[in-house]
């Protein structure tokens, strides 16, 4: 996130480095970067650093209990744990086991910490990669990532249903067009906005919800998926190594939940992952679906947080505008 929460204590984070990591003494940064978790640079007094995540379980966007957020949240991570030292996948970031082998702890009820190497590595930002040798590699890392599904315990992870959070809140939404909207700054154009655009959003919906059918009928062929393998996640270090980072969003789905992301009418060509993977085709239903579904999904999450209360702030100005971009995309 860009704007660190008021509700997390600098001090508590530090004592449970100690406690679950033995990690003693350090200094905390804050890093704001993403839209999602928090995250703090560990310095420790020999100069060894550590980078830091923390989940805010009450803001998941699928809607799940804390105890069901808490459970994906440690199994998705425990899945690139099995990546990296099952399968050899040196380049899968997962996150660093405590003491006790366990991949997040709770800092408190609400929040979870997770502690990652520090890794130095080039600026990078969300979106499509700017070097097509880049998405070339990429698409092998992931392709290697799908062969190596079988070397993966997956009974206990989440398998993909193209759910779309806060679906209902956007529904909600759509049908009260005409009410006026003063939770914050943004909610008077948002609600405006969206008054402008509801056709546009409704025929998105309609076409989506035609093409899940197609994308989900053959579960035959799913892989373990990363979920977000944009060029924000897959990133080189200062060393020239690429790694491939932020796994909270594994699930077991179509491999095409990867690929959308890759393959597109600006960028078709994806041999790169047809060679490692020997696969001969792919859905371009399931493209679609995933493409819509990411658009869907983020439009949901931000009117909703858009018809709350909200104020100004740097999320909420990235909110505003990223709603008028999917809305239109």
């Amino acid at each position: 996130m860009k704007t660190q929460s008021a509700d997390l204590n600098g001090e508590a984070i530090a004592n449970a480095l100690s406690l679950h990591w033995g990690i003693d003494g350090v200094s905390l940064a804050y890093v704001p970067l993403g839209f999602g978790s928090h995250h703090w640079v560990a310095n420790e007094p020999y100069g060894r650093k550590w980078f830091v995540t923390v989940d805010d379980l009450e803001a998941d966007p699928a809607g799940r209990t804390d105890t069901e957020s808490y459970d994906n949240l440690s199994n998705a991570f425990r899945t690139s744990e099995a990546l990296r030292d099952r399968a050899g996948l040196t380049w899968v970031i997962g996150p660093t086991p405590t003491r006790t082998g366990d991949p997040i702890v709770r800092l408190t009820n609400r929040f979870t910490l997770a502690v990652f190497a520090y890794l130095d590595v080039e600026p990078t930002e969300f979106g499509e990669f700017c070097i097509l040798a880049d998405r070339d590699e990429a698409m092998r890392l992931i392709g290697a990532v799908h062969n190596f599904t079988s070397s993966v315990p997956l009974d206990a992870l989440r398998r993909d249903t193209l759910n779309i959070p806060k679906r209902a809140g956007l529904h909600e939404a759509l049908s009260t067009l005409d009410l006026d909207c003063d939770s914050g700054p943004y909610a008077a154009r948002s609600q405006a906005y969206l008054r402008e655009n509801a056709d546009l959003v409704l025929r998105k919906l309609e076409r989506f919800d035609r093409l899940v059918r197609l994308a989900t009928d053959d579960p035959r062929n799913w892989v373990v998926t990363h979920g977000e393998p944009h060029a924000g996640n897959v990133i080189r270090t200062r060393t020239g190594d690429l790694v491939v980072v932020d796994w909270d969003t594994v699930a077991y789905a179509p491999r095409e939940r990867d690929l959308w992301m890759m393959v597109n009418d600006a960028n078709p060509d994806w041999s790169a992952y047809r060679d490692i993977t020997g696969v001969s085709s792919l859905s371009q239903a399931a493209l679609e679906a995933y493409r819509l579904h990411w658009d869907l999904m983020e439009i949901a999450i931000y009117v909703s947080w858009l018809r709350q209360r909200h104020g100004q702030t740097e999320e909420m100005k990235i909110a505003w505008s990223s709603l008028q971009q999917y809305v239109k995309s």
